[in-house]
């Protein structure tokens, strides 16, 4: 349960970089552009991770992290499949089109890969209730790791792949493939809620019994900070 965001980037991350290697072509096929123009796509697409970055560590002050992670799980592969697009969906082709998704992409993937982190520690604090150090540099350096996982993951998808399929069809298998990673965040989701809550009332969670005056943090829309773990009594 404590991994699970960490996969969530990872998989995040595959959407983002399975299309990489095969834009180009792309463009240069469908639309008989240059190169140059796929270039400026990816700019497009990396613009809205630099631009949302700070807009959403704004909001996940403001708002329950785990919102945003659920909600990428369905908004991601929607967006999706309106890059090929989808061969169901009758809409024609166009730059604008293609740049108008990429952008959104880009804005939906660090949606579920920014609040990984925070909910990863948070999880462990309720599951233990306390983080030595170095847990925390451990669970950093998988959260870290995840990244350049789902990249390569990713790529090496988009290469066996495009093989096979066009565009079109190519990212619309890799939409519904994704599905599984939407049905899984709800409920993992719904495991943690379960497991919070029985934390908030002072019952066993996740084999470990948390006293009622001395409750582990719980993340909440509106506060994100922990309990130093000295103020921090735990008893098995």
């Amino acid at each position: 349960m404590v991994w699970f965001p960490a996969w969530h980037s990872a998989a995040c991350m595959i959407l983002f970089n399975f299309y990489i290697p095969i834009l180009a072509p792309y463009v240069v096929a469908e639309f008989g552009a240059t190169a140059e123009f796929a270039g400026i796509a990816l700019l497009v697409n990396t613009a809205g991770i630099c631009i949302s970055a700070p807009f959403l560590g704004h909001a996940m002050d403001r708002f329950n992290p785990y919102f945003f992670i659920v909600i990428s799980a369905f908004l991601l592969p929607a967006c999706y499949l309106f890059l090929g697009p989808a061969p169901f969906i009758h809409i024609v082709p166009s730059k604008v089109q293609l740049l108008i998704v990429l952008a959104l992409i880009g804005v939906l993937v660090p949606l579920g890969c920014y609040p990984g982190l925070l909910i990863m520690f948070d999880i462990y604090q309720v599951k233990y209730g306390g983080m030595p150090q170095a847990i925390k540099n451990y669970i950093t350096s998988i959260y870290c790791a995840s990244f350049p996982l789902g990249g390569c993951i990713g790529s090496a998808m988009s290469g066996v792949v495009a093989e096979k399929l066009n565009f079109s069809f190519s990212t619309t298998y890799i939409a519904l493939g994704f599905l599984l990673q939407t049905v899984l965040t709800v409920l993992w989701a719904g495991f943690v809620w379960r497991a919070k809550k029985q934390a908030k009332l002072g019952s066993y969670t996740l084999g470990v019994k948390i006293e009622d005056d001395e409750r582990t943090p719980i993340l909440s829309g509106g506060s994100t900070s922990y309990v130093p773990d000295h103020e921090m009594a735990v008893t098995a």
